[in-house]
């Protein structure tokens, strides 16, 4: 059963945000107007390989076993993928939160309300989710709490 995603002490939220390497399984749009983006919990490979020029390092992976999770945005207004090693943080920004964050101040919200007419279509104040996994970090912006599903 899914359940709204309002706020960070959210039973479901609290447990993602204790999970040690989290992983981005799939974003997708459903049609123009919701948004599903599946989580996952990874486990590090006990064999070691080289990456990048650097050896020792411990693949991820995820397993039928790993927890999963979805997050759906219906309505949402606007979305950004960014690839994890290119994310900034802003002292100038102001969340709460981990692995799964809400915004109250942040560059991505004052683009959208710059650059689209949506909080005045929605007639109500718009709210920026983040999804930060270690390969993706997954911005949104919707007019309504998402639903989240432990699957």
């Amino acid at each position: 059963m899914s359940e709204l995603f309002t706020s960070i002490e959210h039973p479901i939220v609290t447990q993602v945000n204790k999970i040690k390497y989290l992983l981005t399984k799939q974003i997708r749009p459903i049609n123009d107007r919701i948004l599903e983006v599946d989580i996952a919990a990874a486990i590090s490979n006990e064999e070691t390989t080289s990456m990048g020029g650097i050896d020792g390092v411990h693949a991820l992976t995820i397993t039928p076993q790993s927890e999963a999770f979805r997050l759906s945005f219906e309505g949402f207004v606007s979305y950004a993928v960014t690839e994890e090693m290119f994310t900034q943080e802003s002292d100038e920004e102001v969340s709460i939160g981990g692995w799964l964050r809400i915004y109250s101040k942040s560059f991505f919200l004052d683009f959208v309300k710059r650059s689209t007419w949506a909080e005045s279509y929605y007639d109500t104040v718009l709210i920026h989710y983040q999804i930060n996994t270690l390969d993706h970090t997954i911005d949104i912006v919707t007019s309504s709490a998402p639903e989240i599903l432990k699957l």
